[in-house]
Protein backbone atom coordinates (compact mmCIF):
# COMPACT_ATOMS: atom_id res chain seq x y z
CA UNK A 1 0.00 0.00 0.00
CA UNK A 2 1.37 3.42 -1.02
CA UNK A 3 0.80 6.28 1.41
CA UNK A 4 0.27 9.86 0.29
CA UNK A 5 0.27 12.83 2.62
CA UNK A 6 -1.55 15.89 1.25
CA UNK A 7 -1.67 17.96 4.43
CA UNK A 8 1.44 19.96 5.19
CA UNK A 9 4.27 19.18 2.76
CA UNK A 10 3.35 16.65 0.06
CA UNK A 11 4.97 13.24 0.53
CA UNK A 12 4.63 9.77 -0.97
CA UNK A 13 5.99 6.51 0.41
CA UNK A 14 6.01 3.09 -1.26
CA UNK A 15 4.68 -0.15 0.34
CA UNK A 16 8.07 -0.67 2.03
CA UNK A 17 7.86 2.74 3.70
CA UNK A 18 10.53 4.27 1.45
CA UNK A 19 10.03 7.89 0.35
CA UNK A 20 9.32 8.38 -3.37
CA UNK A 21 10.99 11.70 -4.30
CA UNK A 22 8.97 13.58 -6.92
CA UNK A 23 10.79 16.49 -8.55
CA UNK A 24 7.85 17.97 -10.49
CA UNK A 25 5.33 20.18 -8.68
CA UNK A 26 2.78 19.36 -11.37
CA UNK A 27 3.29 15.61 -10.79
CA UNK A 28 2.46 16.15 -7.11
CA UNK A 29 -0.54 18.28 -8.06
CA UNK A 30 -1.73 15.59 -10.50
CA UNK A 31 -1.59 12.82 -7.87
CA UNK A 32 -3.37 15.04 -5.34
CA UNK A 33 -6.10 15.88 -7.86
CA UNK A 34 -6.63 12.24 -8.79
CA UNK A 35 -6.89 11.23 -5.13
CA UNK A 36 -9.85 13.61 -4.65
CA UNK A 37 -11.91 12.00 -7.44
CA UNK A 38 -14.64 9.53 -6.38
CA UNK A 39 -13.63 7.20 -9.22
CA UNK A 40 -9.95 8.11 -8.67
CA UNK A 41 -9.49 8.97 -12.34
CA UNK A 42 -9.86 12.00 -14.62
CA UNK A 43 -9.84 12.61 -18.35
CA UNK A 44 -6.68 14.00 -19.95
CA UNK A 45 -8.64 17.02 -21.19
CA UNK A 46 -9.77 17.83 -17.65
CA UNK A 47 -6.22 17.49 -16.28
CA UNK A 48 -4.83 19.71 -19.05
CA UNK A 49 -7.42 22.38 -18.25
CA UNK A 50 -6.42 22.25 -14.57
CA UNK A 51 -2.62 22.29 -14.84
CA UNK A 52 -1.96 24.02 -18.19
CA UNK A 53 -4.99 26.27 -18.59
CA UNK A 54 -2.92 29.11 -20.14
CA UNK A 55 -1.42 26.97 -22.91
CA UNK A 56 -2.73 25.72 -26.24
CA UNK A 57 -4.11 22.20 -26.50
CA UNK A 58 -1.13 20.72 -28.34
CA UNK A 59 1.35 22.20 -25.89
CA UNK A 60 -0.75 21.18 -22.87
CA UNK A 61 -1.07 17.62 -24.17
CA UNK A 62 2.68 17.38 -24.72
CA UNK A 63 3.35 18.77 -21.24
CA UNK A 64 1.01 16.18 -19.68
CA UNK A 65 2.79 13.38 -21.55
CA UNK A 66 6.12 14.67 -20.25
CA UNK A 67 4.89 14.79 -16.64
CA UNK A 68 3.43 11.29 -16.89
CA UNK A 69 6.67 9.95 -18.35
CA UNK A 70 8.66 11.48 -15.50
CA UNK A 71 6.16 10.30 -12.90
CA UNK A 72 6.31 6.71 -14.15
CA UNK A 73 10.09 6.82 -14.03
CA UNK A 74 10.16 8.17 -10.47
CA UNK A 75 7.56 5.69 -9.23
CA UNK A 76 9.72 2.86 -10.56
CA UNK A 77 8.77 -0.70 -11.41
CA UNK A 78 5.95 -0.86 -8.86
CA UNK A 79 4.36 2.36 -10.09
CA UNK A 80 1.90 0.47 -12.30
CA UNK A 81 0.31 -0.82 -9.10
CA UNK A 82 -1.19 2.60 -8.42
CA UNK A 83 -0.95 4.75 -11.57
CA UNK A 84 -3.12 3.81 -14.52
CA UNK A 85 -2.59 5.64 -17.80
CA UNK A 86 -4.92 5.17 -20.78
CA UNK A 87 -5.38 7.01 -24.06
CA UNK A 88 -8.13 9.28 -22.70
CA UNK A 89 -7.72 9.17 -18.93
CA UNK A 90 -5.34 8.90 -16.00
CA UNK A 91 -6.24 7.38 -12.65
CA UNK A 92 -5.19 5.90 -9.33
CA UNK A 93 -6.18 2.35 -8.46
CA UNK A 94 -8.79 2.44 -5.65
CA UNK A 95 -7.57 0.73 -2.51
CA UNK A 96 -3.86 0.98 -3.41
CA UNK A 97 -3.17 4.46 -2.00
CA UNK A 98 -3.80 5.43 1.62
CA UNK A 99 -4.21 9.14 2.39
CA UNK A 100 -2.67 10.74 5.47
CA UNK A 101 -4.61 12.41 8.24
CA UNK A 102 -5.90 15.97 7.83
CA UNK A 103 -4.43 16.91 11.21
CA UNK A 104 -0.94 17.66 9.89
CA UNK A 105 -1.37 21.11 8.38
CA UNK A 106 -2.82 22.97 5.42
CA UNK A 107 -3.82 21.04 2.28
CA UNK A 108 -0.78 20.92 -0.10
CA UNK A 109 1.05 23.54 1.91
CA UNK A 110 3.83 25.23 -0.07
CA UNK A 111 2.97 23.57 -3.41
CA UNK A 112 3.36 26.12 -6.24
CA UNK A 113 2.15 25.28 -9.74
CA UNK A 114 1.56 28.84 -11.03
CA UNK A 115 -1.59 28.09 -13.00
CA UNK A 116 -4.79 30.08 -12.32
CA UNK A 117 -7.10 27.05 -12.68
CA UNK A 118 -5.10 24.95 -10.26
CA UNK A 119 -4.80 27.87 -7.82
CA UNK A 120 -8.60 28.21 -7.88
CA UNK A 121 -9.11 24.47 -7.31
CA UNK A 122 -6.58 24.52 -4.46
CA UNK A 123 -8.29 27.46 -2.80
CA UNK A 124 -11.74 25.84 -3.09
CA UNK A 125 -10.45 22.54 -1.70
CA UNK A 126 -8.85 24.24 1.29
CA UNK A 127 -12.08 26.16 1.99
CA UNK A 128 -14.09 22.96 1.76
CA UNK A 129 -11.75 21.26 4.23
CA UNK A 130 -12.08 24.20 6.62
CA UNK A 131 -15.88 23.97 6.41
CA UNK A 132 -15.68 20.22 7.04
CA UNK A 133 -13.44 20.72 10.08
CA UNK A 134 -15.93 23.22 11.46
CA UNK A 135 -18.74 20.64 11.40
CA UNK A 136 -19.42 18.66 14.58
CA UNK A 137 -17.81 15.21 14.47
CA UNK A 138 -19.96 12.07 14.93
CA UNK A 139 -19.85 10.59 18.38
CA UNK A 140 -18.73 7.17 17.18
CA UNK A 141 -16.62 6.44 14.09
CA UNK A 142 -18.08 4.00 11.59
CA UNK A 143 -21.72 4.70 12.48
CA UNK A 144 -24.55 6.24 10.49
CA UNK A 145 -27.58 7.47 12.41
CA UNK A 146 -26.25 5.62 15.48
CA UNK A 147 -26.04 2.28 13.62
CA UNK A 148 -22.81 0.41 12.80
CA UNK A 149 -21.61 0.59 9.19
CA UNK A 150 -20.16 -2.60 7.69
CA UNK A 151 -18.34 -3.26 4.41
CA UNK A 152 -18.04 -6.72 2.86
CA UNK A 153 -14.85 -6.85 0.79
CA UNK A 154 -14.79 -9.20 -2.23
CA UNK A 155 -14.09 -12.75 -1.05
CA UNK A 156 -10.91 -14.21 -2.55
CA UNK A 157 -11.27 -17.06 -5.04
CA UNK A 158 -9.00 -19.86 -3.80
CA UNK A 159 -10.35 -22.44 -6.27
CA UNK A 160 -7.84 -23.92 -8.68
CA UNK A 161 -9.90 -22.55 -11.58
CA UNK A 162 -9.59 -18.72 -11.85
CA UNK A 163 -12.84 -18.76 -13.84
CA UNK A 164 -14.62 -19.44 -10.53
CA UNK A 165 -14.14 -15.78 -9.55
CA UNK A 166 -17.77 -15.12 -10.47
CA UNK A 167 -18.79 -17.60 -7.76
CA UNK A 168 -16.71 -15.90 -5.04
CA UNK A 169 -18.13 -12.54 -6.18
CA UNK A 170 -21.65 -13.94 -6.04
CA UNK A 171 -21.13 -15.21 -2.48
CA UNK A 172 -19.91 -11.71 -1.52
CA UNK A 173 -22.91 -10.01 -3.15
CA UNK A 174 -25.36 -12.34 -1.43
CA UNK A 175 -23.78 -11.73 1.98
CA UNK A 176 -24.12 -7.97 1.32
CA UNK A 177 -27.79 -8.54 0.47
CA UNK A 178 -28.39 -10.69 3.55
CA UNK A 179 -26.75 -8.18 5.89
CA UNK A 180 -28.76 -5.35 4.32
CA UNK A 181 -31.95 -7.09 5.50
CA UNK A 182 -31.11 -6.25 9.11
CA UNK A 183 -32.47 -2.88 10.22
CA UNK A 184 -29.88 -2.60 13.00
CA UNK A 185 -26.90 -1.80 10.75
CA UNK A 186 -25.91 -0.17 7.45
CA UNK A 187 -24.01 -2.02 4.72
CA UNK A 188 -21.77 -0.41 2.09
CA UNK A 189 -22.99 -1.04 -1.46
CA UNK A 190 -21.46 -3.44 -3.94
CA UNK A 191 -19.86 -0.86 -6.25
CA UNK A 192 -17.75 0.64 -3.48
CA UNK A 193 -16.82 -2.68 -1.86
CA UNK A 194 -15.81 -4.15 -5.22
CA UNK A 195 -13.43 -1.26 -5.87
CA UNK A 196 -11.09 -3.43 -3.78
CA UNK A 197 -11.41 -6.48 -6.04
CA UNK A 198 -8.14 -8.19 -7.02
CA UNK A 199 -6.38 -6.44 -4.14
CA UNK A 200 -5.10 -7.29 -0.70
CA UNK A 201 -5.89 -3.99 1.02
CA UNK A 202 -4.91 -3.03 4.53
CA UNK A 203 -8.11 -3.28 6.61
CA UNK A 204 -7.53 0.09 8.30
CA UNK A 205 -7.08 1.85 4.97
CA UNK A 206 -10.09 0.13 3.40
CA UNK A 207 -12.17 1.06 6.42
CA UNK A 208 -11.05 4.69 6.23
CA UNK A 209 -11.73 4.98 2.49
CA UNK A 210 -15.18 3.44 2.89
CA UNK A 211 -15.97 5.26 6.13
CA UNK A 212 -16.93 2.10 8.02
CA UNK A 213 -16.39 0.77 11.51
CA UNK A 214 -16.26 -2.91 10.56
CA UNK A 215 -15.08 -5.01 7.62
CA UNK A 216 -16.03 -8.55 6.62
CA UNK A 217 -13.52 -10.41 4.47
CA UNK A 218 -12.99 -14.01 3.49
CA UNK A 219 -12.30 -16.59 0.83
CA UNK A 220 -14.11 -19.26 -1.20
CA UNK A 221 -12.75 -22.58 -2.42
CA UNK A 222 -15.01 -24.68 -4.63
CA UNK A 223 -13.93 -28.20 -5.58
CA UNK A 224 -16.58 -30.37 -7.19
CA UNK A 225 -19.44 -30.66 -4.73
CA UNK A 226 -17.30 -29.51 -1.80
CA UNK A 227 -17.25 -25.92 -0.62
CA UNK A 228 -14.96 -24.18 1.87
CA UNK A 229 -15.76 -20.62 2.94
CA UNK A 230 -13.73 -18.66 5.47
CA UNK A 231 -14.96 -15.38 6.89
CA UNK A 232 -13.86 -12.91 9.54
CA UNK A 233 -15.21 -9.71 11.04
CA UNK A 234 -12.57 -7.05 11.75
CA UNK A 235 -12.79 -3.72 13.54
CA UNK A 236 -11.58 -1.28 10.89
CA UNK A 237 -9.93 1.35 13.08
CA UNK A 238 -7.80 -1.06 15.12
CA UNK A 239 -7.51 -4.03 12.75
CA UNK A 240 -8.61 -6.29 15.62
CA UNK A 241 -10.37 -9.51 14.60
CA UNK A 242 -13.73 -9.82 16.33
CA UNK A 243 -14.86 -13.15 14.86
CA UNK A 244 -13.65 -15.76 12.38
CA UNK A 245 -15.05 -19.04 11.12
CA UNK A 246 -14.38 -21.71 8.51
CA UNK A 247 -17.21 -23.60 6.84
CA UNK A 248 -16.50 -26.96 5.17
CA UNK A 249 -19.77 -27.95 3.56
CA UNK A 250 -21.37 -29.51 0.53
CA UNK A 251 -22.42 -27.16 -2.26
CA UNK A 252 -26.06 -27.62 -1.37
CA UNK A 253 -25.35 -25.85 1.93
CA UNK A 254 -24.10 -22.63 0.30
CA UNK A 255 -27.23 -20.68 1.27
CA UNK A 256 -27.06 -21.81 4.89
CA UNK A 257 -23.43 -20.65 5.03
CA UNK A 258 -24.41 -17.19 3.78
CA UNK A 259 -27.16 -16.96 6.41
CA UNK A 260 -24.81 -18.11 9.18
CA UNK A 261 -22.17 -15.51 8.24
CA UNK A 262 -24.77 -12.72 8.23
CA UNK A 263 -26.21 -13.85 11.57
CA UNK A 264 -22.73 -14.13 13.12
CA UNK A 265 -21.81 -10.59 12.05
CA UNK A 266 -25.02 -9.19 13.54
CA UNK A 267 -24.70 -11.05 16.84
CA UNK A 268 -20.97 -10.29 17.23
CA UNK A 269 -21.82 -6.59 16.91
CA UNK A 270 -24.22 -7.11 19.83
CA UNK A 271 -27.22 -6.31 17.66
CA UNK A 272 -30.60 -7.99 17.81
CA UNK A 273 -31.72 -10.71 15.42
CA UNK A 274 -35.23 -9.47 14.75
CA UNK A 275 -37.65 -12.35 14.10
CA UNK A 276 -38.98 -10.80 10.89
CA UNK A 277 -35.47 -10.31 9.52
CA UNK A 278 -34.35 -13.85 10.32
CA UNK A 279 -37.53 -15.21 8.76
CA UNK A 280 -36.76 -13.28 5.59
CA UNK A 281 -33.23 -14.64 5.59
CA UNK A 282 -34.45 -18.22 5.95
CA UNK A 283 -36.96 -17.80 3.12
CA UNK A 284 -34.23 -18.14 0.51
CA UNK A 285 -35.18 -17.12 -3.05
CA UNK A 286 -32.85 -19.83 -4.47
CA UNK A 287 -33.56 -23.55 -4.40
CA UNK A 288 -31.91 -25.01 -7.50
CA UNK A 289 -28.09 -24.85 -7.46
CA UNK A 290 -27.77 -24.90 -11.26
CA UNK A 291 -30.12 -21.92 -11.58
CA UNK A 292 -28.28 -20.13 -8.78
CA UNK A 293 -24.94 -20.68 -10.52
CA UNK A 294 -26.35 -19.31 -13.79
CA UNK A 295 -27.72 -16.25 -11.98
CA UNK A 296 -24.31 -15.58 -10.43
CA UNK A 297 -22.73 -15.79 -13.89
CA UNK A 298 -25.39 -13.49 -15.33
CA UNK A 299 -24.96 -10.87 -12.61
CA UNK A 300 -21.19 -10.97 -13.06
CA UNK A 301 -21.53 -10.50 -16.83
CA UNK A 302 -23.93 -7.56 -16.34
CA UNK A 303 -21.62 -5.81 -13.87
CA UNK A 304 -18.79 -6.19 -16.38
CA UNK A 305 -20.84 -4.72 -19.26
CA UNK A 306 -21.44 -7.97 -21.17
CA UNK A 307 -25.15 -7.36 -21.82
CA UNK A 308 -25.76 -10.16 -24.32
CA UNK A 309 -24.11 -12.77 -22.12
CA UNK A 310 -26.01 -11.51 -19.06
CA UNK A 311 -29.31 -11.87 -20.92
CA UNK A 312 -28.56 -15.37 -22.23
CA UNK A 313 -27.45 -16.65 -18.81
CA UNK A 314 -30.53 -15.15 -17.12
CA UNK A 315 -32.73 -16.97 -19.67
CA UNK A 316 -30.93 -20.24 -18.91
CA UNK A 317 -31.46 -19.69 -15.17
CA UNK A 318 -35.22 -19.57 -15.73
CA UNK A 319 -35.05 -22.70 -17.87
CA UNK A 320 -33.05 -24.48 -15.16
CA UNK A 321 -35.63 -23.65 -12.46
CA UNK A 322 -39.03 -22.45 -13.62
CA UNK A 323 -40.14 -22.30 -9.96
CA UNK A 324 -37.48 -19.71 -9.02
CA UNK A 325 -39.09 -16.36 -8.31
CA UNK A 326 -35.78 -14.49 -8.28
CA UNK A 327 -34.78 -15.99 -11.66
CA UNK A 328 -38.06 -14.85 -13.25
CA UNK A 329 -37.79 -11.40 -11.65
CA UNK A 330 -34.19 -10.93 -12.73
CA UNK A 331 -34.98 -12.07 -16.28
CA UNK A 332 -37.82 -9.53 -16.39
CA UNK A 333 -35.29 -6.82 -15.51
CA UNK A 334 -32.87 -8.08 -18.17
CA UNK A 335 -35.61 -7.92 -20.80
CA UNK A 336 -36.48 -4.37 -19.78
CA UNK A 337 -32.82 -3.48 -20.19
CA UNK A 338 -33.06 -4.70 -23.79
CA UNK A 339 -35.52 -1.87 -24.45
CA UNK A 340 -32.59 0.49 -23.90
CA UNK A 341 -29.49 -1.43 -24.93
CA UNK A 342 -30.82 -3.59 -27.76
CA UNK A 343 -27.94 -6.00 -27.15
CA UNK A 344 -29.95 -9.04 -28.33
CA UNK A 345 -31.76 -7.34 -31.22
CA UNK A 346 -35.21 -8.36 -29.91
CA UNK A 347 -38.45 -6.81 -31.17
CA UNK A 348 -40.33 -4.47 -28.84
CA UNK A 349 -43.31 -6.86 -28.77
CA UNK A 350 -41.10 -9.72 -27.65
CA UNK A 351 -39.37 -7.59 -25.00
CA UNK A 352 -42.69 -6.33 -23.64
CA UNK A 353 -44.30 -9.76 -23.48
CA UNK A 354 -41.29 -11.28 -21.68
CA UNK A 355 -41.09 -8.42 -19.18
CA UNK A 356 -44.71 -8.87 -18.20
CA UNK A 357 -44.75 -12.68 -18.22
CA UNK A 358 -41.68 -13.10 -16.03
CA UNK A 359 -42.62 -10.29 -13.64
CA UNK A 360 -46.05 -11.84 -13.10
CA UNK A 361 -44.51 -15.30 -12.73
CA UNK A 362 -42.08 -14.07 -10.07
CA UNK A 363 -44.82 -12.45 -7.99
CA UNK A 364 -47.08 -15.51 -8.24
CA UNK A 365 -44.27 -17.63 -6.74
CA UNK A 366 -43.05 -15.21 -4.03
CA UNK A 367 -44.36 -11.73 -3.25
CA UNK A 368 -42.56 -11.40 0.10
CA UNK A 369 -38.94 -10.84 -0.93
CA UNK A 370 -37.86 -7.19 -1.39
CA UNK A 371 -35.25 -7.85 -4.10
CA UNK A 372 -37.89 -9.65 -6.19
CA UNK A 373 -40.15 -6.59 -5.95
CA UNK A 374 -37.18 -4.38 -6.94
CA UNK A 375 -36.38 -6.44 -10.05
CA UNK A 376 -40.08 -6.63 -10.97
CA UNK A 377 -40.36 -2.84 -10.58
CA UNK A 378 -37.75 -2.35 -13.29
CA UNK A 379 -39.31 -5.06 -15.45
CA UNK A 380 -42.67 -3.28 -15.39
CA UNK A 381 -41.66 0.39 -15.47
CA UNK A 382 -38.85 0.24 -18.05
CA UNK A 383 -40.44 -2.11 -20.57
CA UNK A 384 -42.08 -1.14 -23.89
CA UNK A 385 -45.48 -1.93 -22.35
CA UNK A 386 -45.03 1.00 -19.98
CA UNK A 387 -46.59 -0.33 -16.79
CA UNK A 388 -45.15 2.74 -15.07
CA UNK A 389 -47.51 2.88 -12.11
CA UNK A 390 -47.05 -0.82 -11.41
CA UNK A 391 -43.30 -0.33 -11.52
CA UNK A 392 -43.47 2.50 -9.01
CA UNK A 393 -45.79 0.47 -6.78
CA UNK A 394 -43.38 -2.47 -6.58
CA UNK A 395 -40.38 -0.16 -6.10
CA UNK A 396 -42.15 1.34 -3.09
CA UNK A 397 -43.00 -2.12 -1.73
CA UNK A 398 -39.34 -3.15 -2.06
CA UNK A 399 -38.21 0.04 -0.31
CA UNK A 400 -40.67 -0.49 2.54
CA UNK A 401 -39.66 -4.14 2.97
CA UNK A 402 -35.95 -3.29 3.03
CA UNK A 403 -35.01 0.41 3.30
CA UNK A 404 -31.30 -0.44 3.81
CA UNK A 405 -30.44 -2.24 0.58
CA UNK A 406 -28.41 -0.05 -1.80
CA UNK A 407 -29.62 -1.73 -5.00
CA UNK A 408 -33.25 -1.39 -3.89
CA UNK A 409 -32.68 2.30 -3.09
CA UNK A 410 -31.29 2.80 -6.58
CA UNK A 411 -34.16 1.08 -8.39
CA UNK A 412 -36.68 2.98 -6.24
CA UNK A 413 -34.97 6.30 -7.02
CA UNK A 414 -35.06 5.59 -10.76
CA UNK A 415 -38.79 4.88 -10.61
CA UNK A 416 -39.40 8.05 -8.61
CA UNK A 417 -37.37 10.14 -11.04
CA UNK A 418 -39.25 8.96 -14.12
CA UNK A 419 -42.52 9.48 -12.24
CA UNK A 420 -41.56 13.17 -12.01
CA UNK A 421 -40.81 12.99 -8.27
CA UNK A 422 -37.22 14.11 -8.68
CA UNK A 423 -36.74 15.68 -5.25
CA UNK A 424 -37.70 12.41 -3.57
CA UNK A 425 -35.39 10.54 -5.95
CA UNK A 426 -32.46 12.84 -5.14
CA UNK A 427 -33.02 12.38 -1.40
CA UNK A 428 -32.93 8.60 -1.85
CA UNK A 429 -29.85 8.81 -4.06
CA UNK A 430 -28.11 10.82 -1.36
CA UNK A 431 -28.70 7.91 1.04
CA UNK A 432 -27.49 5.39 -1.55
CA UNK A 433 -24.44 7.57 -2.23
CA UNK A 434 -23.56 7.59 1.48
CA UNK A 435 -23.39 3.80 1.30
CA UNK A 436 -21.31 3.97 -1.90
CA UNK A 437 -18.53 6.46 -1.06
CA UNK A 438 -16.42 5.38 -4.04
CA UNK A 439 -19.29 5.93 -6.46
CA UNK A 440 -20.28 3.59 -9.26
CA UNK A 441 -21.68 3.53 -12.78
CA UNK A 442 -25.27 2.78 -11.78
CA UNK A 443 -25.50 5.58 -9.18
CA UNK A 444 -23.87 8.06 -11.57
CA UNK A 445 -26.34 7.10 -14.31
CA UNK A 446 -29.35 7.46 -12.01
CA UNK A 447 -28.08 10.82 -10.75
CA UNK A 448 -27.63 12.03 -14.34
CA UNK A 449 -31.18 11.04 -15.37
CA UNK A 450 -32.70 12.54 -12.23
CA UNK A 451 -30.81 15.83 -12.38
CA UNK A 452 -31.64 16.20 -16.09
CA UNK A 453 -35.35 15.79 -15.35
CA UNK A 454 -34.94 18.27 -12.51
CA UNK A 455 -33.70 20.82 -15.06
CA UNK A 456 -30.18 20.96 -13.60
CA UNK A 457 -28.19 20.16 -16.74
CA UNK A 458 -24.83 21.35 -15.41
CA UNK A 459 -25.19 19.05 -12.38
CA UNK A 460 -26.20 16.20 -14.70
CA UNK A 461 -22.89 16.69 -16.53
CA UNK A 462 -21.05 16.63 -13.20
CA UNK A 463 -22.46 13.15 -12.58
CA UNK A 464 -20.13 11.89 -15.30
CA UNK A 465 -16.98 13.08 -13.56
CA UNK A 466 -14.63 10.22 -12.85
CA UNK A 467 -15.87 8.32 -15.93
CA UNK A 468 -13.30 9.19 -18.57
CA UNK A 469 -14.72 6.63 -21.00
CA UNK A 470 -18.48 6.61 -20.50
CA UNK A 471 -20.49 3.42 -21.15
CA UNK A 472 -22.72 3.73 -24.26
CA UNK A 473 -25.89 4.34 -22.21
CA UNK A 474 -24.25 7.40 -20.60
CA UNK A 475 -23.50 9.20 -23.82
CA UNK A 476 -27.01 10.19 -25.04
CA UNK A 477 -27.80 11.72 -21.63
CA UNK A 478 -24.42 13.46 -21.60
CA UNK A 479 -25.08 14.83 -25.10
CA UNK A 480 -28.63 15.96 -24.24
CA UNK A 481 -27.30 17.82 -21.17
CA UNK A 482 -24.65 19.56 -23.27
CA UNK A 483 -27.27 20.50 -25.87
CA UNK A 484 -29.64 21.97 -23.26
CA UNK A 485 -26.73 24.17 -22.11
CA UNK A 486 -26.21 25.41 -25.67
CA UNK A 487 -23.02 23.40 -26.23
CA UNK A 488 -24.35 21.88 -29.44
CA UNK A 489 -21.02 21.20 -31.16
CA UNK A 490 -19.72 19.29 -28.14
CA UNK A 491 -22.94 17.28 -27.97
CA UNK A 492 -22.73 16.29 -31.62
CA UNK A 493 -19.05 15.39 -31.28
CA UNK A 494 -19.90 13.02 -28.40
CA UNK A 495 -22.57 11.30 -30.45
CA UNK A 496 -20.33 11.03 -33.50
CA UNK A 497 -17.68 9.31 -31.38
CA UNK A 498 -20.28 6.92 -29.95
CA UNK A 499 -21.54 6.04 -33.45
CA UNK A 500 -18.01 5.01 -34.40
CA UNK A 501 -17.37 2.95 -31.27
CA UNK A 502 -20.75 1.67 -30.06
CA UNK A 503 -21.68 -2.03 -29.76
CA UNK A 504 -23.31 -3.57 -32.83
CA UNK A 505 -26.93 -3.53 -31.59
CA UNK A 506 -26.85 -0.23 -29.67
CA UNK A 507 -29.09 2.35 -31.35
CA UNK A 508 -29.05 6.01 -30.32
CA UNK A 509 -32.55 6.52 -31.65
CA UNK A 510 -33.94 3.48 -29.82
CA UNK A 511 -32.29 4.52 -26.56
CA UNK A 512 -33.65 8.07 -26.84
CA UNK A 513 -37.17 6.83 -27.62
CA UNK A 514 -37.05 4.45 -24.64
CA UNK A 515 -35.91 7.26 -22.35
CA UNK A 516 -38.82 9.46 -23.46
CA UNK A 517 -41.35 6.62 -23.32
CA UNK A 518 -40.54 5.69 -19.72
CA UNK A 519 -41.46 9.15 -18.35
CA UNK A 520 -44.83 9.47 -16.61
CA UNK A 521 -45.24 13.17 -17.38
CA UNK A 522 -45.62 14.87 -20.77
CA UNK A 523 -43.30 17.75 -19.90
CA UNK A 524 -40.49 15.32 -18.96
CA UNK A 525 -40.95 13.46 -22.24
CA UNK A 526 -40.79 16.71 -24.18
CA UNK A 527 -37.72 17.84 -22.29
CA UNK A 528 -35.85 14.65 -23.18
CA UNK A 529 -37.02 14.87 -26.77
CA UNK A 530 -35.83 18.45 -27.07
CA UNK A 531 -32.42 17.65 -25.63
CA UNK A 532 -31.93 14.63 -27.88
CA UNK A 533 -33.04 16.46 -31.01
CA UNK A 534 -30.83 19.48 -30.25
CA UNK A 535 -27.91 17.06 -29.93
CA UNK A 536 -28.73 15.59 -33.34
CA UNK A 537 -30.62 12.39 -32.48
CA UNK A 538 -33.57 11.97 -34.84
CA UNK A 539 -36.74 10.71 -33.15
Amino acid sequence: MYRMNLFGAFSLTDPDGVDVPLTSARAKALLAYLSQSPGMRRSRVEIMALLWSNRGEAQARASLRQVLHGLRKELGERGDEILRIEADWVGLAPGRVALGSADEGEFLSGLQVNDPSFDEWLRDTRLRDEDHDAQPKPHNAGTMHEKPVVAVLPFANLSEDPEQQYFADGITEDIITELARFQSLWVIGRSSSFAFADMDPDIKDAGRQLGVGYVVEGSVRKAGERLRVTAQLVEATSGMRIWAERYDRMMEDVFAVQDEIAAAVVTKLSLSLDSRETALARNRPHKNLSAYDLLLRSRSAWWHGNDSEAYQLAAKAVEADTASAVAHAYFSLQNAYQFYSGAMGLSLDEIGRKCQFHAEAALSIDDTDPIIHAYVAMGFAFSPLGFRERGLKHAEIAGNLNPHDCEIMLFHAWNLAFAGRTEEALALLKKAGALNPLGGYMISACYADTLYMNGDYAAALDSFKGWAEAPPAFVPVFAASLAQLGRIDEAKACLAKLEREKPEHFSLESYARAQCFTCHKDNDRENWRRGFELAGIKL
